[in-house]
């Protein structure tokens, strides 16, 4: 076998065509759906002045209540609800909630394009033998050569077309991306809004059964401001043998206190 030979051949090619491409964006976004019933009731009319005086002292105590300051309520979190008193007006409120993730996604697209012209060029090569080892002859070669220009001048058209899209890509896309972000948010609060009606059913449901837990919470401290101010009563008027004694969920408050007959 001799030394190979090689035939190389440049070509070019006169680029006169129409491009086009679709500029997409896709957005998701997530967001909490919150369905809730709230009912309040007045507190004064059934519940002494002396005691509702004595009950933001024990809530303050008591763990599991929490003081907000933005609205001076304190609050309870249960399962799926919350028990808040609110100390100005003297009302309790029964809170029944039920939460859910939504999820959206949405889009926006722009179709852009244009003419690809200039000229490319590409080199092909073919190789062969002086002694035809193979049965390639030069001719063969030179179709070969000519056959990777071509397929070069293919790729140099194609990078061409690539670098416009990518670039039509950089132009645009942020736009549309801006687009498919604001019908992404005008999605999720229609869908979250939907489905908040849908939860306040369920949460209206519920609300019996997280108002009974959550009086339960509050009479439990309201029992204990109750005898916090019947034992400051006693103190006030300087009562003897004093005792306090809790059995089965009862309180018992024993006290001496002399009366001065007129």
């Amino acid at each position: 076998m001799c030394n190979p030979r090689r035939v190389r051949v440049r070509a070019t090619r006169q680029l006169a065509q129409v491009w086009e491409h679709e500029v997409r964006r896709t957005v998701t976004r997530s967001g909490a759906a919150v369905g809730e019933v709230r009912v309040r009731e007045p507190l004064a009319s059934s519940i002494g002045a002396p005691a509702l005086a004595a009950l933001e002292s024990v809530l303050a105590a008591t763990p599991g209540w929490e003081h907000h300051e933005a609205d001076d309520t304190y609050r309870y979190r249960l399962d799926r609800g919350m028990v808040i008193y609110f100390p100005a007006s003297r009302e309790l409120e029964i809170v029944a909630s039920v939460h859910e993730e939504v999820e959206v996604s949405a889009e926006a697209a722009t179709r852009v394009g244009g003419d690809l012209v200039g000229a490319v060029e590409a080199e092909g090569e073919g190789r062969y033998y002086d002694d035809n080892w193979g049965g390639i002859t030069r001719e063969d070669a030179e179709r070969a050569a000519h056959a990777a220009a071509q397929r070069a001048l293919d790729d140099a058209a194609r990078e061409r077309e690539a670098q416009e899209r990518s670039r039509a890509e950089d132009r645009e896309g942020e736009a549309v991306a801006a687009l498919a972000e604001e019908r992404a948010a005008a999605a999720l609060a229609a869908a979250t809004a939907d489905r908040a009606e849908q939860l306040r059913v369920i949460a209206r449901s519920r609300l019996t059964a997280i108002g009974i837990q959550g009086r339960n919470v509050f009479n439990q401290a309201l029992g204990q401001a109750c005898s916090e101010a019947i034992l400051a009563y006693a103190r006030s008027r300087n009562a003897e043998a004093i005792s306090r004694t809790e059995r089965d969920g009862f309180v018992a408050i024993e006290f001496e206190l002399q009366i001065e007959a007129r």
